[in-house]
């Protein structure tokens, strides 16, 4: 019997199927696997989006405050005890993972990195990514987030045969279900609620921090309001820009923030809602976007989330510029025409392309090859 360990720095609502479904998969080929995680702190806690799982280990993180960052250590060397193979997240700040990269030389320890490869959220040239890229080789294998992280891997010199690309996913057909029982009656008593009468509806649905363009948002809808006076606007999520979703939803009638929801209760919100505007930061949402038969509208943002790979330009969804006037003339365009039936069809194939069991189903596979 096999032993694995996924520490985590925190446990995100989104991954507990997946690590539920993992954990079963590896069962099944004699590896057991285990969790350990910790809480984010106070700034990105404002998500509301972390979780607790019965069959994992929760050890309290100790943040490090070093010049005007933190450093993060995990205090689970216990827990190293007996494993064949431990899986990390790619992150320059957790002190653990300079420890196990030295520990896999001097013990039958293998070590997995698990990420993007880089901080997509910065230059590619930044400080931060050229101290990142002198680890990326220091493991004994990869778990690239998609196929584009694994190229770019590949591209600073690991090899092909050692990178598993996983296909980051949620739990779509979960999601997909959802949908399909959430009834036309539910969405009508919701549209009533909010004083909706109209099918040009948009919704945002996630964390509310600035790689997100809250602001950006917040003055397209005003824009796309003035083109189509039937317009209304939903915001789900929270974080540390809520405040001016709260100030423009006291300010506009039209404007509803709803606060954070998740699993079932958002699903009624993207039933009355035509397009998902996100025009800043775009990660898993958009695989909501699919499950949801609700497009993605974004922009040409540079710092977005692998899985923007996902995103096919007039298929399942609309990239622009990153302007206020060509995203909210995407919008309009996109309300008022018959754009918008063609990019439904394509969401419902991407969503069942991108599914949480195809992750898993990679995520096993690699871990086999790197138990080998």
């Amino acid at each position: 019997m096999k032993n694995v360990l996924i520490i985590q720095k925190s446990l995100v609502q989104y991954r507990k199927d997946f690590f539920d479904q993992l954990r079963n998969a590896l069962h099944e080929e004699g590896v057991t696997l285990s969790l350990v995680y910790g809480k984010e702190n106070e700034k990105d806690g404002l998500k509301n989006d972390e979780v607790d799982l019965e069959w994992s280990t929760y050890i309290p993180n100790k943040m490090i405050k070093l010049g005007g960052g933190n450093l993060i250590w995990q205090p689970c060397l216990r827990e190293l005890k007996h494993q064949d193979l431990v899986i990390v997240e790619s992150a320059n700040k957790l002190i653990l993972n300079y420890l196990l990269m030295i520990a896999r030389h001097f013990s039958k320890l293998k070590l997995g990195f698990w990420g993007h490869g880089r901080n997509m959220q910065d230059a590619p040239d930044s400080r931060a990514n050229r101290f990142k890229y002198l680890f990326l080789k220091n493991c004994n294998w990869w778990f690239a987030y998609t196929a584009g992280v694994k190229e770019f891997l590949i591209e600073k010199g690991y090899p092909a045969a050692q990178i598993t690309a996983v296909q980051n996913a949620i739990d779509t057909r979960l999601s997909l279900e959802q949908y399909a029982q959430t009834t036309d009656a539910e969405a009508a008593q919701l549209k009533a609620e909010l004083g909706i009468n109209s099918q040009q509806v948009g919704i945002f649905c996630g964390g509310m921090y600035p790689e997100k363009q809250i602001d950006f948002l917040l003055e397209c809808c005003l824009k796309i309001k003035e083109r189509l006076p039937d317009f209304h606007m939903i915001f789900i999520g929270s974080g540390i820009d809520a405040q001016q979703v709260r100030s423009a939803a006291d300010q506009y009638r039209w404007i509803h923030y709803v606060g954070p929801k998740f699993g079932k209760d958002r699903v009624v919100y993207f039933k009355i809602a035509s397009l998902f505007l996100m025009p800043g930061l775009v990660g898993l949402a958009i695989l909501d976007s699919f499950a949801f038969e609700t497009p993605i509208v974004t922009t040409n943002y540079e710092f977005h989330s692998p899985e923007i790979e996902y995103l096919e330009p007039g298929k399942n969804g609309i990239i622009v510029d990153n302007t206020i006037d060509d995203y909210s003339h995407a919008v309009v365009d996109i309300l008022s025409t018959g754009k918008y039936e063609l990019l439904l069809d394509y969401c419902k194939i991407s969503a069942e392309q991108y599914t949480i069991e195809a992750m898993v189903e990679n995520f096993k596979n690699g871990i086999l090859q790197a138990l080998k």
